[in-house]
């Protein structure tokens, strides 16, 4: 750390208690945050030296966000909603999964690659220090009724199964999970993540991706479809250099 001394020692001058007291203290002053224009030589920082912030950078299609790059730190940000990116209402969702006919995997689900959400996920290059930020899901995931015929006579039947059924989010960073939600029941949900990781002068990608455990069983009857939907999702983070 470069120190400015308040009274500079010169070549055989006397060597005197205040230079040194005054000196010692202003190393920790400096320490402590207390900087003023006295620290800093004549002309040593000039407007021609202090850059702009960059313009916010917004994305088209049917996503919405920003990208912010300033002298210290970054923001970026991009979201997926069914209130404001094309749709109608809160209540429509974007996406919605047959978890009995649709295609999903049994591992985690990268939302990227289902149908309305193609084009979410953050992809920027990052400066080395740290990633702070928070991925918001508005989501649902429901129960299922069994029809089956049982006895004999034979008698028809319906039940509620289900309630058993767990689902997770997770946000992952260059594939590396950073944050999760842990295990939540069926219903229809509204979950944040937060996540910080370190990171170097890269480029990052930031996705959400999902998981599920549904129970398989045979019926003579007809079971209705549990339906896995998504209303909304965004993520955003700030890149604080290093």
């Amino acid at each position: 750390m470069k120190v400015w001394t308040d009274l500079p020692l010169h070549q055989n001058e006397a060597t005197k208690p205040q230079t040194f007291n005054n000196n010692f203290e202003k190393v920790l002053n400096e320490f402590n945050g207390n900087l003023n224009g006295n620290n800093f030589p004549m002309y040593a920082v000039q407007t021609n030296d202090i850059a702009n912030p960059g313009q916010a950078t917004g994305f088209s299609g049917a996503v919405s966000g920003f990208e912010i790059e300033l002298t210290s730190q970054g923001f970026y940000s991009i979201r997926r909603s069914s209130s404001f990116e094309g749709s109608t209402d809160v209540y429509t969702p974007i996406l919605v999964l047959d978890l009995k006919t649709d295609d999903w995997s049994k591992g985690w689900n990268n939302l990227n690659y289902f149908s309305g959400f193609s084009q979410f996920g953050l992809n920027f290059d990052a400066r080395e220090g740290m990633l702070v930020g928070c991925a918001t899901i508005d989501w649902a995931h429901g129960t299922d009724t069994l029809s089956a015929t049982t006895g004999d006579p034979p008698v028809s039947f319906q039940a509620v199964r289900g309630h058993d059924w767990v689902s997770q989010w997770g946000v992952f960073v260059n594939d590396v999970m950073v944050g999760r939600t842990g295990e939540i029941p069926p219903k229809r949900h509204t979950c944040s993540i937060p996540f910080s990781i370190p990171c170097g002068s890269q480029n990052i990608k930031v996705d959400v991706r999902w998981i599920s455990n549904i129970s398989d069983y045979n019926t003579s009857g007809a079971p209705h479809g549990t339906v896995f939907e998504v209303y909304s999702a965004e993520i955003w983070t700030r890149n604080v250099v290093r």
